[in-house]
């Protein structure tokens, strides 16, 4: 599952700048020398998004529920090749007392059962990736509403994605990190709706 936690992440980087205030709000952070605040005034605030990743509920059971089912889904493709497998043996037991016509007959049989595992593979495949990219969908929508929600209050100019691993920001004052009340936040609605659905 290292590759959904990658695309994700690239896809969190890919949310890149949030433009979240056009009111001219001239609310600033100061940290000594330093600002947050744009030469407008604006305050520009960032989200770890490893951290994010890490610690939103709503994504740690995505993985959990996509691991599991690529798990049974390799199951039932092993049990399925295993099956093909078994019947090739079979055949190759009694291949001395068969006939030629019934060996071309078995072997045409294999080869198109081979050929429909292959295919059942395929699909079973790209529905899962269908169902994982929707699932990417709905966490980065979860996101920027959230974000834009939790605009409304603070009239951020930008929230940036910020990751240890690379991107485009090499350098982000502790005083503009805004990633654990995102998480809290998100992790807050995340048990709502959760707690709904189950009702």
């Amino acid at each position: 599952m290292k590759k959904l936690s990658l695309i994700l992440c690239g896809g969190l980087l890919a949310l890149g700048v949030i433009s979240c205030d056009k009111s001219g709000n001239k609310e600033t952070a100061s940290t000594g020398a330093s600002t947050s605040a744009s030469s407008s005034g604006k305050r520009t605030v960032y989200v770890n998004t490893d951290s994010l990743l890490a610690n939103y509920q709503f994504y740690k059971d995505a993985q959990k529920e996509f691991e599991n089912k690529g798990y049974r889904l390799q199951v039932d493709l092993g049990q399925r090749e295993r099956a093909l497998q078994g019947e090739l043996q079979a055949i190759q037991q009694r291949a001395q007392t068969m006939t030629q016509a019934d060996l071309q007959a078995a072997d045409m049989m294999l080869k198109k059962k081979g050929s429909e595992l292959q295919q059942y593979s395929q699909q079973k495949q790209a529905a899962l990736a269908e169902e994982q990219a929707k699932k990417m969908q709905e966490l980065y929508a979860n996101i920027r509403e959230y974000v834009k929600k939790h605009n409304d209050e603070n009239k951020f100019e930008f929230v940036l994605g910020y990751t240890l691993s690379g991107g485009g920001i090499l350098f982000a004052d502790d005083s503009a990190d805004k990633t654990k009340e995102i998480i809290e936040g998100l992790n807050k609605e995340y048990a709502e709706k959760k707690g709904t659905t189950k009702k």
